[in-house]
C-alpha cells in the first residue's frame, strides 16, 4: 500500500532537469567523444577530474572514476535533421549503431555509444 499522500498548503517551487553527470574512466577520451557532437561545447574543465558540457540549456558533467560496477545512461538527444546529423557524426569518427530507423511508435532514431557504454539515442 503506497503511503499517505500529505495535504498541501503551500505552491511549490518550480523544479526541473538541469543537466546529468556521467561517471567515465578516461576523462580525456570522455571529452573528445562529446565535443565531437555538434552542439556540445566545454563549459569548464579541470584536467583528469571533472568537465561540463552545454548543449542548449542542458548541462552534461564528466566526473573521473575508476572502473566500478556502474549502470550505464541512456541520453536522448533531440535534432532538427536525423540523416544529416548520421552523417556528421560518420565524418567526425563517432561509428553509429546503424543507420537511423523509424520505431514502431513511429519516431526515427539511431544510437551511438560513448566510450563508457553510455548509449546516446538521436531522435
Amino acid at each position: 500500500m503506497a503511503p499517505a499522500r500529505r495535504p498541501r498548503t503551500e505552491a511549490a517551487p518550480a523544479a526541473w532537469l538541469e543537466g546529468l553527470t556521467l561517471h567515465v574512466e578516461d576523462l580525456r577520451r570522455s571529452l573528445d567523444f562529446y565535443e565531437r557532437l555538434p552542439g556540445f561545447t566545454v563549459e569548464l574543465q579541470r584536467p583528469g577530474q571533472v568537465a561540463v558540457l552545454r548543449a542548449g540549456d542542458f548541462l552534461l558533467g564528466l566526473l573521473a572514476q575508476p572502473r566500478i560496477a556502474r549502470p550505464a545512461f541512456h541520453l536522448e538527444i533531440a535534432t532538427t535533421d536525423l540523416d544529416l546529423l548520421h552523417q556528421h557524426l560518420g565524418a567526425v569518427g563517432i561509428r553509429p549503431t546503424g543507420p537511423p530507423r523509424r520505431r514502431p511508435w513511429g519516431e526515427r532514431t539511431f544510437h551511438v555509444t560513448d566510450p563508457d557504454g553510455n548509449q546516446l539515442e538521436f531522435q
